[in-house]
């Protein structure tokens, strides 16, 4: 209702104003709005109005009261408007349990979400930037969760880009097309691995087992399958010039002098070893492995080639016969 106001009239008591009664009326409708806004129909005593504010006393007259405090607008008219709704107004220090929010934009620090027994929380940190940062989830279709530095997850369908992995765990290898290349089957008490060396320049690669002092490295096929060189092998060597000890761990050694001398070789570790010899100088080089099949010694003039096989138990000459124009090789 807008306010009423009192015709008082041109003149005193010209009889162009309002009657006593409508008069009358007029001040009754407006405290009757008055007391409405105020508190009912009746004047309130909790209600009052102070600077810039709204004093209310609360159910239970005492010493404490809330007040509605309105600060004064400097730039603009500012609307404050409320929902069509009944509930509690929330405050801003105030702890409080918020339903059906939708947050927009918010800045939010150090968050924390309940465990599903609310008595446990996932406390958010954060670090200090430089700049903003922009984190983005992907597009799931379906549920899924995300994955930690020190959690022991399972991760399905990743693509890692430049990773830097220690000690992992592989258990195969596939292509691009998801086949399998490589597989790593487990052996119980394992403590022997492969280290793969790379190379600079034109130096080769170096593929080579550790773990143990001696150990081996077993090339194998599967079935009747062979394994195919398809390039050409060399042997590892040493060149003695001198009489002396060869390494049972060279396959090869070249023996190069002028005058004869002799060269002793200690039995074999494994069975199937080949250790082979050529000699190159004019000098015979008499060869004395530890345990011989063949006989005691074996002499090889210039250009001669001998090899033997470790048999598990001795050495064993494979090349006793000579004719033609091959090289002198002399048993004894």
């Amino acid at each position: 209702m807008a306010k009423e106001i009192l015709n008082n009239g041109t003149l005193a008591n010209d009889n162009t104003g309002d009657t006593l009664r409508a008069a009358s009326t007029k001040i009754n409708n407006n405290f009757t709005e008055i007391y409405n806004i105020l508190g009912g129909t009746t004047p309130t005593t909790t209600m009052s109005f102070g600077a810039s504010s709204i004093i209310s006393e609360g159910s239970t007259a005492d010493a404490h009261e809330t007040t509605l405090f309105f600060t004064n607008t400097t730039s603009s008219d500012k609307t404050i408007t409320l929902p069509d709704l009944t509930g509690t107004v929330s405050l801003i220090t105030a702890t409080e349990t918020l339903t059906n929010k939708t947050l927009t934009s918010p800045v939010i620090t150090t968050p924390q979400i309940n465990d599903t027994s609310a008595d446990h929380q996932y406390v958010f940190a954060v670090s200090e930037l430089a700049a903003d940062r922009t984190v983005t989830l992907p597009l799931l279709g379906a549920a899924d969760e995300f994955t930690f530095n020190a959690h022991t997850q399972t991760l399905t369908n990743k693509t890692l880009t430049s990773p830097t992995l220690t000690t992992p765990k592989v258990l195969q290898l596939t292509d691009t097309n998801g086949n399998e290349t490589i597989k790593t089957p487990a052996t119980g008490s394992a403590a022997n691995f492969l280290v793969v060396t790379n190379s600079a320049s034109s130096n080769p690669i170096t593929i080579e087992p550790d773990g143990a002092t001696n150990l081996g490295l077993a090339l194998k096929s599967k079935g009747t399958g062979s394994i195919n060189l398809g390039t050409k092998v060399s042997l590892g060597l040493e060149t003695l010039t001198s009489s002396g000890a060869a390494s049972a761990l060279v396959p090869l050694t070249i023996v190069n002098s002028n005058s004869s001398f002799a060269v002793t070789l200690i039995n074999g570790d494994t069975n199937g070893q080949i250790k082979k010899f050529i000699s190159i100088g004019s000098g015979v080089c008499t060869i004395t492995p530890a345990t011989f099949a063949n006989g005691t010694t074996v002499a090889l003039a210039q250009y001669a080639v001998a090899e033997l096989i470790w048999t598990g138990s001795t050495w064993v000459l494979t090349n006793q016969a000579t004719s033609g124009t091959v090289p002198a090789l002399t048993v004894a």
